[in-house]
């Protein structure tokens, strides 16, 4: 066991605790190039000069927070919400209204009797008539349908930060990927140098056999061709880091050009166990539940603006105008007048539907205690799976350490063959590629269950 630690510190070098992560065997190269090039409109120029050179995963999501075009949206949701708060406090001023009116009729009012013998002139009525009034009024009260409206209007914006909250929140799984695919790779890279270094050491004792009449020139030549192949590998996988790497600085908008920016996490005093432990008793804490109780609180708003609907509403107006006739029916010219006064306005058929728009409200937020149990047991249902897969990768990870412990004796016992004659380079060189086989197998199932642990903490928001 010691044995192995000590091999596992060499390969991580400032990774001093690799402890057990889960999830990197979906990461794929080609996952990584589709985000880059969703990501490309991304501002190069942004990227911040002047920032610390090493970031936890905690930091990372912080910056990707900050960064994200997204993030510009909670600006402009404040600035909807001010504006239209604003507008719906303009009701509480005094409103002005502008009227015109041309008409023709078919009948006027005309005398039924005649007192022209007497010397009076009955007057008559033009049958067009015109009017122009504007007309001023202050509510005194509106049965409170202004305050409701702008219950209304906080409620809905409260709807629009928290679906903002979740679209941002989502972020948090590609920095997973990202984060823990980039410490994937860079331990493979490193598990690629040692196993180099180890083929050097067997083709410097390889060339002493040959010289002592042990082995032959095509034992070196087995040697070279797995050199090769090392060379190969980590060329590969060195442009795959380049593409996470790359992906990660322009969603975070800091240059991130090296894994050794990256901190590899390690629960608080190197327990897992208790790390998990935590885990599972904290509670579930997504964006999804405040955005549940925002459309509660906006279902109840839309209640409160019909019950004012349905109340009485006093206001008090003028009106002046000019027009044929005015005021005085029996003058036929054009004339001003003016009017004012207090008025009542009772929409009193809003109350016929109010019982029905309770129901309505009721049924409403049923659906959506029925979405947030549904999402509540669902997230359970992940958790449990979470849980599950981090314990498996936790016995997983001591078979591993236990699979190089015994792989590194084989080895050592090939290559002390290969010295005296009883094996050849063939079987060295096999035993080599197990042994680093099985190392990189420790390391991918180390990080892999480190990262189920963060993805146990994304769903839970913990």
């Amino acid at each position: 066991m010691k044995t192995t630690v000590k091999y596992i510190l060499a390969a991580a070098l400032a990774a001093a605790a690799v402890l057990p992560v889960s999830g990197a065997s979906a990461m794929s190269a080609e996952r990584v190039l589709t985000g880059s090039e969703e990501l490309e409109t991304f501002p190069q120029d942004s990227l911040e000069q002047d920032a610390p050179d090493v970031y936890t995963i905690e930091q990372c999501y912080d910056l990707v927070r900050q960064n994200y075009p997204l993030v510009k949206r909670y600006e402009l949701l404040d600035l909807t919400e001010e504006y239209t708060l604003k507008n719906a406090y303009m009701n509480y001023f005094p409103q002005i209204s502008l009227q015109g009116s041309a008409s023709w009729q078919t009948d006027v009012l005309e005398f039924p009797f005649d007192l022209s013998p007497y010397g009076i002139e009955m007057p008559t009525f033009s049958k067009d008539q015109y009017a122009a009034v504007i007309e001023l009024s202050q509510v005194l009260w509106d049965g409170g349908m202004i305050a409701a409206n702008r219950a209304n209007i906080r409620a809905k914006a409260d709807v629009d930060m928290a679906q903002q909250e979740i679209n941002m929140y989502s972020l948090r799984e590609k920095v997973n990927e990202l984060y823990f695919g980039i410490l994937y790779l860079d331990q493979q890279i490193r598990q690629v140098d040692i196993m180099m270094e180890e083929l050097e050491r067997e083709y410097a004792r390889i060339e002493g056999c040959i010289v002592n009449g042990v082995a032959s020139l095509s034992d070196l030549d087995l040697i070279e061709v797995e050199r090769i192949t090392q060379n190969q590998s980590r060329d590969r996988l060195s442009s795959m880091l380049d593409a996470y790497l790359r992906v990660l600085t322009l969603m975070t908008g800091v240059r991130i050009s090296d894994a050794a920016q990256l901190v590899m996490p390690v629960p608080e005093g190197s327990d897992k166990e208790q790390m998990l432990n935590a885990l599972i008793v904290s509670e579930i804490r997504r964006p999804e539940l405040e955005l549940y109780k925002a459309q509660e609180l906006e279902i109840d708003t839309q209640l409160d603006y019909w019950t004012a609907g349905g109340l009485p509403q006093f206001s008090l107006f003028i009106r002046g105008g000019y027009g044929r006739p005015g005021l005085n029916m029996l003058d036929d010219s054009f004339q001003p007048f003016a009017i004012g006064g207090i008025r009542l306005v009772w929409n009193i058929s809003q109350l016929y539907s109010l019982g029905y728009g309770k129901k309505i409200v009721n049924y409403s937020k049923e659906q959506v205690n029925s979405v947030r149990e549904t999402f509540l047991f669902n997230t359970n249902l992940q958790v449990q799976e979470q849980v599950a897969e981090i314990r498996r990768y936790f016995k997983t990870v001591e078979d591993d350490e236990r699979i190089v412990e015994l792989r590194e004796k084989i080895r050592e016992s090939t290559a002390a063959g290969v010295e005296n004659g009883t094996k050849n380079a063939s079987d060295l060189v096999s035993e080599i590629n197990k042994e680093n086989a099985a190392r990189k197998q420790l390391i991918m199932h180390q990080i892999e269950m480190m990262k189920a642990m963060y993805e146990l903490k994304t769903i839970k928001n913990s």
